[in-house]
């Protein structure tokens, strides 16, 4: 990044690197900007499915989880239930998603993807697997292997 200054008096205008050493120290920050630029493909990879990432998130867990509810959902994703409702029902709308309301406790819903939602989700985590492998193959197997033992330490931090 260049840094510009206009001239004023007394000052020259000046096209030199932003210095960032000081900043790129802060594990925080550093993990923030690489998270929002792989967020940002990931944006780019689902949204030919009309999926967020959000949605493609849930639609994973229901796949492996299946029955599992909205109150589980949104402790793993870490979504406020309200915010989780409206995904939920945004995927039932579109016919990705089926509620199902829970024989013991009937305000409970259980969850399933309906057909379209395992089309859906197939195709989708395709091209999310192909991003991965490209994201993967840009650090090489040994980097890559020890990126997901130290992302494994940090989520147990």
């Amino acid at each position: 990044m260049f840094l510009s200054t206009l001239s004023a008096p007394g000052l020259v205008e000046v096209n030199e690197p932003v210095d960032q050493a000081r900043l790129t120290r802060f594990l925080g920050f550093r993990l923030t900007r690489i998270e929002l630029r792989v967020h940002r493909r990931l944006v780019e990879c689902v949204k030919s499915f009309d999926l967020k990432p959000v949605d493609f998130s849930l639609l994973v867990l229901v796949d492996a989880n299946a029955g599992v509810n909205q109150r589980q959902l949104s402790e793993v994703l870490d979504v406020s239930p309200p915010n989780l409702a409206i995904v939920v029902a945004r995927l039932v709308k579109r016919r990705l998603l089926r509620q199902v309301r829970g024989t013991q406790d009937r305000r409970m819903q259980h969850l399933y993807l309906t057909a379209a939602g395992k089309v859906v989700l197939g195709k989708a985590e395709a091209e999310v697997t192909r991003l991965e492998a490209g994201l993967a193959a840009e650090l090489g197997d040994s980097q890559h292997t020890l990126l997901q033992r130290v992302l494994d330490k940090l989520d147990h931090v």
